[in-house]
């Protein structure tokens, strides 16, 4: 069963929002177990020896740390960790697997016995599409949760997975609902458009100024993920990840004169392109950075403008006389 739960931020710490998902500050006192389990076989009466796997022992009360990831999130972007919550919040003993995957990859993979309150809480620390995964073979029950860009924002949010006294598992999401401004995460549909404007707009028209136009595009059959960051003395004013369909356009309009930093990335393949805007490209000519994603993921950009002479002496006095 899946929930999804907003929590208003003021005055509500996400770590006691609700019962079975507090995650406490210190490291469970864990350790490694393993057995030796021999079979006896029909002929001869040979013996074999197998390995179990270990198991990570939470004990009662305590909760493991995991951090999945490089930290991307730290180092750039408007946008926070998002944290998955394993518990045992029963007063009983349970054994399972706890997986985390991205695409066709599983990146976090831990077989645990869990004593009676006992957790686990995984930092992602990168940008991505991820599955969580809970399984007790001993109760037959399993609980996938998926965990997608949106869930990565500027506010605090949790996905726990839990089990439950009628020994099934439950999982729901819970978030703070603080504001993100800047912070956009869109789909631009099939043959479609998804535009967004950073600052004033429209630009008055007797200013002489123009706007600069980031303009990505996928002409592929493929179906990616990017992330565009816009920064402004190194401080960034803009975080947009957009699900980009076949034949589709993201365009980012910055209306305000200044010097940009542009960063573009596709989740997927990891490709990363990066452009300068500067004052020069808010002039009477027409500016654009051109961005484009192949088939395979591949992406390229480059800025383009006209060579129109600018009539400054105009556009001094319009200033002047304001």
């Amino acid at each position: 069963m899946k929930r999804r739960t907003f929590l208003a931020s003021t005055g509500i710490g996400l770590a006691t929002a609700t019962a079975g998902c507090t995650s406490q500050a210190t490291w469970s006192r864990a350790r490694e177990t393993g057995s030796d389990t021999t079979t006896t076989t029909s002929e001869g009466g040979q013996t074999e020896t197998k390995q179990t796997p270990e198991q990570t022992l939470i004990e009662a009360g305590d909760t493991a740390e995991r951090t999945i990831g490089t930290g991307s999130l730290e180092e750039r972007g408007l946008r926070k960790t998002h944290h998955v919550t394993f518990g045992n919040p029963t007063e009983e003993p349970h054994q399972g697997t706890i997986t985390v995957s991205k695409a066709d990859e599983t990146v976090f993979e831990e077989s645990v016995e869990f004593e009676a309150n006992a957790s686990i809480a995984a930092s992602l620390t990168d940008l991505n599409t991820y599955t969580a995964r809970m399984t007790l073979p001993e109760l037959d029950a399993t609980e996938q949760v998926t965990i997608d860009p949106s869930q990565f924002s500027c506010n605090v949010t949790r996905t726990t997975v839990s089990i439950q006294d009628d020994d099934t598992l439950d999982s729901m999401s819970i978030s703070t609902r603080m504001a993100c401004p800047g912070v956009v995460t869109e789909t631009a549909p099939a043959d479609g458009l998804a535009s967004h404007t950073l600052g004033d707009d429209p630009i008055p028209a007797d200013t002489g100024k123009h706007s600069h136009t980031l303009m990505l595009r996928n002409p592929s059959d493929e179906t990616w993920t990017t992330r565009i960051l816009v920064e402004n003395e190194s401080i960034v004013q803009f975080d947009g990840v957009y699900t980009v369909e076949p034949e589709s356009t993201v365009l980012i309009i910055l209306s305000e004169s200044g010097t940009y930093s542009l960063w573009m990335s596709v989740l997927e393949t990891e490709a990363i392109e990066t452009e300068q805007v500067t004052p020069g490209n808010f002039d009477c000519n027409e500016s654009l950075t051109r961005a484009e994603i192949n088939a395979v993921g591949e992406l390229t950009a480059n800025t383009v403008s006209t060579l129109m002479a600018c009539n400054t002496e105009t556009n001094s006095t319009n200033e002047s006389s304001q």
